[in-house]
C-alpha cells in the first residue's frame, strides 16, 4: 500500500476487476471493501465541500470518485453473471460477498419455483384429458418419519418412514400436507 489511500482503493478495485474478468468463479473480496469505499468516497466528498469546486484538483477528484463507482458497479455486474450461471446449474459459487450470500439462495429458490411451474404446465398439458379419481382417501408420500396417525374413524395408520407411500383419509392427508409432513399424490384416470 502507498501513502495515497485514494490510489490504493483504485488499484485494489482495478486488480479485483481484472481478476473478475479472468476467473470463472467470483474472486475473494476483502471483507473491509465496503468500509474502504465509504472512506474513499467520504474523503472525496469532504474535499469537495471545503475546496473550490472550480479547481482542476476538485474536478480530478470528482472524476476519480465517479470512475471508482463505475468500477464497483462493473465488478458486481461481472459477479452477478457468474452467480446466475452457477444458479442455472443449481450451484452456489464460492467467495460470495455479504449481500450475495443472502441473494444466492433466494435466486436458487426462484429458479426452482420457475422449473416447478414449467413441469406442472407440461404435466397439465400431458394429462389435460385426464381427471382426478375422487375418493375418501388420498395417496401420499411422506416427507418425514411419523410414528402413528389416528384417522377420523379412530383407525391407526403407521408408522411411516420418509419416502413411504400410503393411503390416508382425506382429512388426515390434507392436514399433514399443510404441516409439510406429506405430499399428496394426485391419482388420475383418462376421461371417457
Amino acid at each position: 500500500m502507498t501513502d495515497d489511500p485514494e490510489k490504493d482503493v483504485y488499484d485494489l478495485l482495478n486488480d479485483i476487476w481484472r481478476k473478475e474478468i479472468e476467473e470463472e468463479q467470483p474472486v475473494k473480496l476483502p471483507e473491509d471493501l465496503a468500509e474502504k469505499l465509504r472512506e474513499y468516497v467520504g474523503s472525496i466528498k469532504h474535499y469537495l465541500k471545503v475546496s473550490d469546486k472550480e479547481t482542476l484538483s476538485a474536478e480530478l477528484r470528482e472524476a476519480a470518485a465517479n470512475t471508482v463507482i463505475k468500477l464497483v458497479k462493473e465488478i458486481f455486474e461481472l459477479r452477478l453473471r457468474k452467480i446466475i450461471r452457477a444458479a442455472l446449474r443449481n450451484e452456489i459459487p464460492e467467495n460470495l460477498y455479504g449481500f450475495e450470500l443472502r441473494f444466492c439462495p433466494n435466486l436458487l429458490k426462484l429458479l426452482q419455483d420457475y422449473r416447478d411451474s414449467v413441469r406442472e404446465m407440461a404435466t397439465a398439458a400431458a394429462y389435460q384429458d385426464w381427471e382426478q379419481i375422487r375418493s375418501r382417501y388420498e395417496v401420499v408420500c411422506f416427507l418425514k418419519d411419523v410414528s402413528q396417525i389416528v384417522g377420523p374413524n379412530l383407525e391407526v395408520y403407521g408408522p411411516f418412514k420418509r419416502g413411504d407411500i400410503a393411503t390416508l383419509p382425506l382429512e388426515n392427508a390434507r392436514n399433514l400436507e399443510l404441516s409439510n409432513i406429506v405430499r399428496i399424490i394426485k391419482v388420475l384416470e383418462p376421461r371417457l
